[in-house]
């Protein structure tokens, strides 16, 4: 996937002065239709000189595609992140402990709570290679994503739920005895799990419910507690409710559903935020390598630009045409940046997916589209000082140029 990225950028390099005015042909046409003469001779002037023209292209495929190629790596592993919120947990409130486990005492005093109607603490353990996780009966049914045989909401004391790759390495099916730590269990129903974070690498798991998980494991605690108001309680007593049992723990934290997702995306956020200040360095190259491949145009074509001022064009179509210019070479720039780094991206997550995650291409599209429209204002702006160079000698005295 790397080498191929590399590869791909070096043939847009080599290939440039090919790809370049061709882009700016495509992008030029509907400028030519409005424009007419104008935009005929914007269009031809930026395809002038191709080495030129796709050295500053190349320049912004540069910043934009490392902006483009982070932007879409963060986007879509924000998303994925946000999925597998939305498939793990099933609760309206989360409690989670800060750099450690919950202590012990927790749970059943937030259970004792009338306030609360679930209360689950996420406990898992691992016993000859398979992962045995504590299970409650009311949220089971949330987070499976699907069932092959049985019933999930069984699920409970001497009964559990076996994952389909055990159950066909076992040859376990509705009914057959599973015996974990010395104690016998019968499998309720045979289900599937995908979902990421959740289920073991080998896909040997086994859940049960929580009475049954602490008699065998009585020790083991988790880092997070799933919470769900009881029937007819709003969230705002249940949160109270939550909140009046954690003031004695301050080693634990209290989240909603969308708190917990920031919490998990604040790193993801900070190289979003990371990626912004990149946008401002490709706005800075674009500034720079428009303005100063325009300033060369505007000295080279001195005579050119005096004879057309000469025969009627205006000194407002002579920016015009210098701004089309500008704007043709960022835009087939930022084009070439954005396809480049979502490509990378979109690879990454592709391989990232085959490996075993959750990974999915998300687009960021507002965003991208917020790429291409500052490199546009970037060129327009680029375009102002060779204007007033090309339009500041007179007629005359830029005809006699040598």
């Amino acid at each position: 996937m790397a080498l191929g990225g590399v590869l791909t950028f070096f043939g847009i390099v080599l290939f440039g002065p090919l790809l370049v005015p061709a882009l700016a042909r495509v992008f030029g046409w509907p400028v030519r239709r409005l424009l007419g003469a104008t935009g005929e001779l914007a269009v031809a002037n930026t395809v002038r000189n191709p080495r030129r023209v796709a050295a500053t292209a190349t320049a912004l495929v540069i910043g934009i595609g490392l902006v483009s190629a982070f932007m879409v790596g963060a986007r879509s592993t924000k998303d994925g992140i946000e999925r597998s919120v939305d498939a793990q947990i099933g609760t309206d409130f989360v409690v989670s402990g800060i750099g450690q486990d919950l202590p012990v005492a927790l749970a059943g005093e937030l259970a004792a709570r009338p306030e609360l109607g679930v209360v689950h603490e996420q406990r898992r353990a691992v016993v000859d290679d398979v992962e045995i996780r504590a299970a409650d009966p009311a949220l089971v049914g949330r987070t499976l994503s699907g069932v092959l045989a049985g019933d999930p909401a069984r699920v409970g004391p001497g009964r559990v739920l076996v994952h389909q790759e055990l159950a066909r390495a076992r040859g376990w099916q509705v009914g057959s005895p599973v015996t974990v730590r010395g104690r016998s269990f019968q499998v309720a129903a045979v289900v599937t799990d995908d979902t990421p974070g959740r289920a073991a690498p080998t896909g040997h798991v086994i859940d049960m419910a929580d009475p049954d998980f602490t008699a065998l494991f009585p020790g083991q605690r988790g880092y997070l507690a799933e919470i769900d108001p009881a029937p007819g309680v709003d969230a705002e007593r249940a949160r109270d409710a939550i909140e009046a049992v954690l003031g004695r723990y301050p080693t634990v934290n209290l989240m909603d559903q969308g708190a917990y997702k920031k919490m998990l995306t604040g790193t993801v956020d900070m190289l979003l935020a990371f990626v912004t200040a990149l946008l401002g360095l490709a706005v800075v190259i674009a500034l720079v390598g428009v303005a100063n491949t325009l300033s060369l145009s505007v000295v080279e074509r001195t005579r050119e630009n005096a004879v057309l001022r000469a025969v009627g064009l205006t000194r407002g179509r002579m920016r015009v045409v210098l701004a089309i210019e500008a704007v043709l070479m960022a835009l087939v720039g930022a084009v070439l940046g954005v396809g480049l780094g979502a490509g990378v991206s979109a690879s990454a997550m592709a391989l990232l997916d085959r490996l075993g995650g959750d990974f999915h291409v998300v687009l960021p599209l507002g965003q991208l589209g917020l790429i291409l429209g500052v490199a546009v204002l970037a060129a327009l702006l680029a375009s102002v000082l060779p204007a007033r160079r090309a339009l500041s000698r007179p007629v005359v005295e830029a005809l006699a140029d040598q």
